[in-house]
């Protein structure tokens, strides 16, 4: 009501008033009559009315509205504004005259305002203020004749109170005052767009130009459809009295029409009102390395939409470097702090810098070349230039082609597609054999020879051969062995031009630290073959020596399987497709024979120094050249293309203080010249920083054999020789060892046409193998000075800037603060101190680019600002960094983002990347803040050892860093998270951030160990349902799905459980693992053997030891009977049988109540069913002629299942046993001999009597494990089953190893697998509901980091900011949505129910989602219903901390728990009258104070009333605390989401309302509802998922999965199952998450059963 009223008023002041009926009034016929028709003679001068006298009575007087005195002369269409006013002056006529005294008004009649009673224009109406309140106007028709009026005219009255007034000082004595009374008359002229902009000014939050102009136009089309209301009137308008409308009409229409579409959503661009929240979380992108509870840090470099950027520092980096924190004081521990990161230089001169011009000889033909090996004829029709591949090795012991299926011919499409398996699309190529002519099938050009080859469809990938140990002949003809040489060779058809091949192996071992590691040294890689035409087949050979690709830390790991050691094919940094053909493997020789020379395999220290083995041993990665069959060679060499260089690891050839010096040839086309570099890196690992080779840890050292610029001299072959240099001294005495020694030839500046080809590496003097020797070296250069006289740096100098020792940036320049000049040290001698940076890149001079250091106290800024990303591969060695290719613009899409405020420093990948490499980089979803807790305080967080950066290479040839941000997922009303954050929940445990499991003395003091790093740093998404979510929960079968339907303060933020399943692998393993601490008996120490002997108990059968189908024959329970209680059973499912042999001899209704409960028991174990029946209830207990059966077959729905033993394949603990009988002598058949196995077969030759016994027996021979530890309730079957799911921890206690420190780690590490809690907790066999929350999106990437989200759980406040700090963010939120929003009018008025239902910010004051959120229910409803308003208000967390709703108990609960007698808390009891709705006293009609007969006040409440409210807001609590939203308080609670009424400590009694009826009137009392009025004509149903737990009535949560627990199963057959099942055309269930009217439902019998 409120809300409509607020409406009204609003309205009220800018839409014109209809007229209404005027009211018949009786009027005093003696009052005196008054008007504006004088005064408006001279407007804004009051006119005294001299015949008022108020000095001692009152006195009435009539007035005349506005509208009703003659001036319509000057009509409303000429835009004025009129105003008539009463006021009297506060002191007697001649003290006026004197100027004391003020004007006092005491009424007005304006045009187009109604009157405040009957509502017509012009009426009048009292000022605002409290000092008017005893005047009141009526106005009306004339009722009766009078002195100064007659029947029927139109007028208002009002009665004018005495002036004179009682002494202050003497009461019996009266101040006389004869006050003077004056009518005014205002008018004021406004032009139409000053109208409109007073209209928007009522209504939004300030008009704009276009909101004006938008409203201009039209008013004129509403007004006369024609011209503008500015337009002449005159007779020259042509628009006739039909069509055209007064200003008014005109007016009014434009407002009514302009509030309708306000009120509309669906006239706005969005289509919706604005949503606060979804405005912040929109724009949601901060930058993070870590994150705790909120999201994730990501997306990863290679997926869509992850951010990179061109400049180097962030406002992040600026934080971090100021100081880290950690820990918290809430969780028993001190805030611990680590001194921030710092960015550091180090200076890379080139030394041994040649002369410009070293040596060139030109090659004078091709017979004084490096000879070729003998060649192969090139096959008919190809080009010579296009062969690529080492031709034909003479000494092959074989020709034979040992792949199967490599030709593609004689075999059927599925046996090429299964012998040449993918990781992308491929498809098989035939010709058609009905085409004769060859020319007429589309399919020959695709085809090399014969009749198929392969197409490879697109895609990033590659396709395979499996050429491991033990493949079958069909697959490969003769086995592979170390050291054999291969010869593989085949034919490609490339569908784009200019793409490389690359040929290489893939090996698995288990040995290697990652099975599938790729060798350092490259030797896997055999072949990179640049494609230059596209559409033209292509053949490539090369040959490959085996065993170095199987090699890791120098043992030979010899494949195991045929799938271990893998051919691979893949087109490099592409999409492109390709087709393959007439693929051939030659074994060309065996074992320690070679078809190669030595010089071929290794020359000095290179490897494959003459490309005979093609690109094997040189580095593959994505800027590598590649090799290229040489017309003039006869043979492969290699050849760079812009950017591209030759890599090669050198280390365990290279001889420490050796001086080499080499030669090679070189042929440049192209381009005219280039110039060329030759670098030798060694990275060496500083044990000592004092007496080593440098001042740091690692030490990076260069040497530059080879400077020149090679010119093209008509693309013939040229002989460079290099300079004489030393292998970096003896560096075998240097303190610590060298990680690695690089070899790298690279070209600079070269144009994009530009090749150079490079072939035959020669060593000269001692390593010469003719005795070449080059006495006449270049000259080397001097090393260039540190402190360089300009500001940028010759060639061969650069500074590698670092930030946590990690590369940031390669620059050119030293660091020089701006306003000195001051050069900074360089040489690594300083560290500095970010403490401001602009996130731009420094070159843009726009404006005032800030990078400062700490220096001297203070900030002082840097000349140039943040450096741009660069990295220069001849200073900085590749193989270090991780790089990612982005080069090609047709398979990835990198595009600028935020250009206004970076400059296009800012990147967004448009296009996922499918590389491999992407597997090597560091994973940010593995970066989650650690140390929070008690639980593992000694962790470091990630931000303390950021991930080394990712790189990448743009098309332009720049280049870019990767930018974590912080990730957020959509979990909205319209769009659930589908797995409620399940994944996010399991790849965030601690488990992934440590190495094994760590167990630790129990809080409770005892020897016991239990694995406590099973917890979760991201939590569960999904709200819990409630009234704002309910009818939009979704329902997932998702394995992942991570609800929290249950607030458990002591484990709410623990969402994993770390879970064992036993299956066939556990059961084998579990021996071992609990003989992990076992210890023989030696000098000084017993001997400890705490193994367990668990099986899976096979063979157990029914005997007439334990039943014979009699009472005195029955020891167990069978299906139908049990001593005491409801009997319960196991049941497998019987495959092999149908109707006709799934057959018994049971009675009927034995028969439908066993069927019944196989059908809808909630058992999940794959392979048994447990059932109980309900003995006590006639029509659920088998018929007393079957009591005593066992072993019986039933048929139902879903298949046939046989009764079997009660303890069949359940698991046993023997360890008692084994150590109570003595081992036979032959073990394999002791009972220890299954401890390898797991199960156990049970003989034979022993009754079923003695394993009964053996349970029953005193000491507890064998003791079942129990699946579930509960007190208070228990299941079906206690015993743990083979296929059943156990907590590691529950699993250690229970067989006894939890006191074992050792044990318990192993189990552990060999069986435990981490498993979401509700997963393991509830039976979710009728799937999960997952509950979204109002605009709750995900962040648009292309938005960037304007907010951020306080993480409160790192300590950090402050040292974590956005744009604007998080108090600033709500207001900032605010003031754009109220600027820029389309809904001005909702805006508007959420602001007015804002000022009505503030919600303070102390609950919350740095919480920017909490605080949105609660705004969001104003706007959300801003049209709508404040009853909607005050529930979600009541509901809300804030009001309840604000107002201690939250927590606050009956006093029935308090007292029969606690025996406390404690009432309800008052405060929102109270204030839920005082402030949002009733007040404190009644009102009249018109808002005045109503009083009674003796002028009081009237209260509209008492304290009963108050006591009444606050036992009706009892049970409030917080839901549990979820993921994917801000949470500043470190909790298990949430402070955003509705909370929900914990139904038991709700006060159940009944209350009174204000108005002394009672709340619920007309409503039946629980007890007194009929029977089964569930299924009565308008019962509504609750959609529940899964879960069977009831939301508003209170049961033990365990129940859920309580198999025991008897629940209310439906007929399929009813009429209530198929409204509920909700089928579609298809009959598939449509399942409805309410079904609210049950009005057509016929109740059935069946129904009620």
């Amino acid at each position: 009501m409120l809300l409509k009223l607020s409406v009204l008023l609003t309205s009220a002041s800018f839409v014109a008033t209809q007229e209404v009926d005027p009211v018949a009034v009786d009027f005093d016929p003696d009052a005196l009559r008054f008007s504006c028709s004088d005064a408006s003679a001279t407007p804004s001068t009051p006119l005294h009315i001299a015949d008022i006298d108020t000095t001692y009575s009152e006195v009435t007087v009539l007035l005349d509205p506005i509208s009703d005195i003659g001036l319509n002369a000057s009509s409303p269409e000429d835009g004025k504004g009129r105003m008539c006013v009463l006021s009297r002056w506060t002191k007697a006529l001649e003290d006026k005259a004197a100027g004391e005294g003020y004007y006092f008004p005491l009424g007005r009649s304006v045009d187009g305002i109604s009157g405040e009673l009957n509502g017509n224009d012009g009426d009048w109406n009292r000022p605002a203020g409290h000092s008017a309140w005893q005047l009141g106007y009526s106005c009306g028709v004339a009722n009766n004749t009078g002195t100064n009026f007659a029947v029927g005219e139109y007028m208002c009255e009002v009665t004018l109170p005495k002036t004179s007034k009682q002494n202050l000082k003497n009461p019996m004595l009266t101040d006389e005052l004869n006050t003077p009374y004056y009518v005014t008359y205002y008018e004021r002229a406004l032009s139409l767009r000053n109208e409109l902009a007073r209209f928007l000014h009522l209504t939004t939050f300030g008009p704009t130009s276009a909101e004006l102009d938008a409203l201009e136009a039209t008013y004129a089309s509403i007004k006369d459809g024609t011209t503008d209301n500015s337009t002449d009137t005159s007779a020259t308008n042509t628009t006739t009295a039909a069509t055209s409308l007064s200003h008014s009409e005109a007016m009014s229409k434009l407002q009514i029409d302009w509030v309708k579409a306000q009120m509309d959503p669906t006239t706005f661009t969005s289509g919706e009102f604005s949503s606060h929240r979804k405005y912040w979380r929109k724009r949601l992108n901060p930058r993070r390395w870590e994150t705790y509870r909120i999201g994730e840090a990501g997306p990863a470099p290679c997926e869509l939409h992850s951010r990179w950027r061109k400049f180097a520092f962030t406002d992040y980096d600026v934080q971090n470097s100021r100081s880290l924190r950690w820990g918290n004081v809430e969780l028993g521990s001190s805030y611990q702090t680590q001194v921030g990161h710092k960015v550091t230089v180090e200076t890379v001169t080139l030394s041994g810098v040649p002369s410009a011009s070293p040596s060139i000889s030109f090659m004078p033909s091709l017979s004084s070349a490096p000879s070729p090996l003998p060649t192969t004829a090139s096959p008919t029709g190809t080009p010579t230039e296009s062969l690529t591949g080492k031709p034909t090795i003479s000494m092959a012991p074989t020709a034979a082609n040992i792949l199967g299926f490599a030709d593609m011919e004689d075999a059927t499409d599925q046996q090429i597609l299964n012998a040449w398996p993918a990781k992308l699309p491929t498809a098989v190529i035939r010709l058609d054999p009905d085409i004769t002519d060859p020319a007429l099938d589309p399919n020959t050009p695709l085809v090399h020879s014969g009749s198929t080859a392969l197409e490879v469809i697109e895609g990033r990938g590659f396709v395979m051969r499996q050429i491991g140990g033990d493949c079958p002949a069909s697959r490969l003809k003769e086995p592979i062995s170390a050291g054999d040489q291969l010869r593989i060779s085949f034919w490609v058809r490339m569908k784009a031009a200019n793409k490389v091949i690359v040929l290489y192996t893939g090996h698995y071992h288990e040995s290697k630290p990652k099975p599938w590691a790729i060798q350092r040294d490259d030797s896997n890689i055999i072949s990179r073959t640049r494609i230059n035409k596209a559409n033209e087949w292509t053949r490539i050979e090369a040959v490959h020596t085996v065993g170095d690709d199987w090699t890791w830390d120098s043992e030979l790991l010899p494949p195991e399987k045929c799938n271990h050691y893998q051919l691979r094919i893949r087109a490099d940094a592409t999409t492109a497709g390709y087709y393959l053909d007439d693929f051939k493997v030659e074994k060309v020789a065996s074992g320690s024979a070679s078809a190669l020379t030595a010089r071929d395999v290794s020359y000095g220290f290179l490897k494959n120094p003459d490309f005979a083995m093609s690109f094997q041993y040189w580095k593959a990665i994505s800027a590598a050249g590649d090799t290229v069959f040489d017309a003039d060679q006869g043979k492969e060499v290699a050849r760079l293309k812009r950017n591209r260089r030759l890599m090669q690891n050198i280390v365990a050839e290279a001889i420490p203080g050796e001086k080499y010096q080499f030669a090679f040839w070189a042929k440049l086309s192209g381009t005219a010249s280039v110039t060329t570099n030759i670098i030798v890196r060694m990275r060496f690992e500083n044990d000592d920083i004092v007496n080593g080779p440098c001042g740091r840890v690692t030490c990076n050292i260069f040497l530059r054999p080879l400077t020149t610029t090679i010119e093209s001299k008509g693309r013939q072959w040229q002989r460079i020789v290099s300079d004489e240099f030393t292998m970096f001294g003896n560096y075998t005495k240097w303190p610590g060892k060298p990680s690695f020694i690089l070899f790298t030839m690279l070209t600079k500046d070269m144009a994009s046409s530009g090749e150079l080809r490079v072939s035959n590496f020669e060593f000269l003097g001692e390593h010469s193998l003719t005795g070449e020797v080059i006495t006449d070296s270049p000259t080397i250069t001097t090393v260039p000075s540190m402190q360089p006289s300009n500001m940028e740096a010759p060639d061969y100098v650069r500074y590698i800037v670092r930030y946590a020792g990690e590369i940031r940036t390669v620059i050119n320049y030293p660091f020089q603060v701006d306003k000195t000049g001051e050069i900074l040290p360089m040489d690594g001698s300083k560290q500095y101190q970010l403490c401001e940076v602009d996130e731009v890149e420094g070159k843009y001079g726009v404006f005032p680019n800030r990078m400062g250091f700490f220096m001297g106290g203070k900030c002082v800024p840097i000349r140039g600002g943040n450096p741009t990303v660069h990295i220069d591969p001849i200073f900085v060695n590749m193989t270090d960094i991780h790089l990612l290719d982005l080069t090609d613009e047709n398979s990835t899409t990198v595009t600028p983002i935020n250009v206004e405020q970076t400059y296009g420093g800012d990147l967004l990948l448009e296009s996922a990347v499918d590389d491999e490499i992407c597997e090597t980089f560091p994973n940010p979803y593995d970066n989650d803040y650690r140390g929070a807790d008690a639980m593992n305080p000694d962790d470091v967080p990630s931000r303390f050892d950021p991930d080394p950066p990712v790189f990448a290479e743009l098309p332009d040839g720049s280049y870019a860093l990767y930018d974590s941000r912080l990730v957020t997922v959509e979990n909205s009303l319209e769009n659930p998270t589908p797995d409620g954050g399940g994944k996010s929940v399991l790849r965030s445990t601690i488990r992934a951030q440590r190495d094994g499991f760590t167990a630790r003395v129990s809080t409770s003091g005892r020897a016991e160990f239990f694995v406590f790093n099973d917890h979760n740093i991201a939590l569960c998404n999904n709200e819990q349902p409630n009234f704002l979510n309910r009818e939009s929960c979704v329902l997932t079968y998702d394995d992942n799905a991570c609800v929290k339907e249950y607030e458990q303060s002591t484990n709410t933020f623990i969402d994993v459980q770390l879970v064992m399943t036993f299956d066939e692998e556990t059961l084998a393993k579990m021996h071992n693992a609990t003989r992990a601490s076992y210890r023989e008996a030696s000098p000084g120490f017993a001997a400890r053997d705490n193994s367990r002997y668990i099986y899976s108990v096979k063979n157990l059968r029914f005997d007439d030891s334990i039943a014979n189908g009699t009472l005195a024959g029955t020891k167990i329970d069978l299906p139908c009977y049990r001593a005491s209680g409801n009997p319960t059973s196991r049941w497998i499912p019987r495959p092999d049988l149908d109707a006709s042999t799934c057959v018994n001899s049971l009675q009927e209704n034995t028969v439908a109540v066993l069927k019944h409960e196989l059908e809808t028991s909630n058992d999940e174990n794959p392979y048994m069913r447990d059932i109980v029946l309900w003995n006590q209830i006639e029509e659920d207990a088998c018929n007393e002629a079957d009591l005593y059966e066992f072993g019986m077959l039933i048929m139902t729905s879903e298949g046939c299942w046989e009764n079997v033993h009660p303890d069949y394949m359940s698991l046993f603990d023997f360890t008692n046993y084994v150590a109570a009988h003595p081992m036979p002598t032959t073990p394999d058949i002791s009972i220890t001999g299954f401890k390898d196995i797991g199960f156990m077969d049970y003989p034979d030759s022993h009754p079923m009597s003695y394993f009964e016994d053996l349970k029953k027996e005193e000491g507890v021979k064998i003791r079942s494990l129990e699946r579930y530890v509960y007190s208070t309730t228990s299941r079906v079957n206690q015993n743990a089953r083979y296929g059943d799911k156990m907590v590691v921890d529950q699993f250690s206690k229970m067989v006894g190893i939890s006191n074992d420190r050792i044990n318990l780690l192993a189990v552990a590490d060999d069986l435990g697998t981490m498993m979401l809690s509700n997963q393991v907790e509830y039976n979710r066999g009728g799937g999960t509901l997952v509950c979204g929350s109002p605009d709750e999106v995900a962040p648009d990437p292309r938005l960037d980091d304007y907010f951020d989200g306080l993480e409160a759980d790192q300590a950090c406040f402050g040292c974590q900011s956005s744009y604007v700090n998080y108090y600033q963010q709500k207001q900032t939120v605010w003031t754009m949505n109220v600027l820029e929003a389309e809904d001005q009018l909702c805006q508007r008025m959420s602001w007015a129910l804002y000022e009505h239902l503030n919600v303070g910010i102390t609950t919350a004051p740095d919480n920017t989602e909490t605080n949105l959120y609660s705004y969001d229910i104003l706007t959300r409803n801003c049209f709508g219903s404040y009853f909607d308003i005050l529930k979600e208000m009541v509901y809300n967390p804030k009001i309840g901390e604000q107002f201690n709703s939250v927590g606050s108990t009956s006093a029935r609960q308090k007292w029969d728990v606690h025996k406390q007698l404690v009432l309800p808390d008052e405060n929102l009891g109270r204030e839920i009258m005082q402030l949002f709705t009733i007040g404190m006293h009644e009102l009249n009609y018109d808002g005045t104070e109503a009083r009674d007969e003796f002028g009081r006040l009237i209260q509209t409440y008492d304290n009963y009333d108050i006591m009444t409210n606050a036992r009706v807001l009892t049970g409030f609590h917080y839901t549990a605390r979820r993921g994917n939203v801000e949470e500043l308080f470190r909790s298990n609670k949430s402070r955003m989401d509705p909370m929900r009424i914990d139904i038991d400590a709700h006060d159940f009694f009944p209350k009174a309302s204000v108005d002394g009826n009672w709340i619920g009137d007309r409503y039946p009392l629980c007890v007194d509802l009929p029977k089964h009025h569930f299924l009565k004509i308008g019962a509504s149903f609750r959609f529940r998922g899964g879960s069977s737990l009831p939301q508003s009535q209170y049961v033990p949560a365990h129940w859920d999965s309580d198999e025991s627990i008897r629940r209310f199963v439906l007929s399929p057959e009813s009429n209530l199952f198929q409204k509920l099942c909700n089928p579609n055309e298809s009959g598939n269930a449509s399942l409805q998450t309410l079904y609210p009217s049950m009005k057509i439902l016929n109740v059935m019998d069946e129904n009620a059963e």
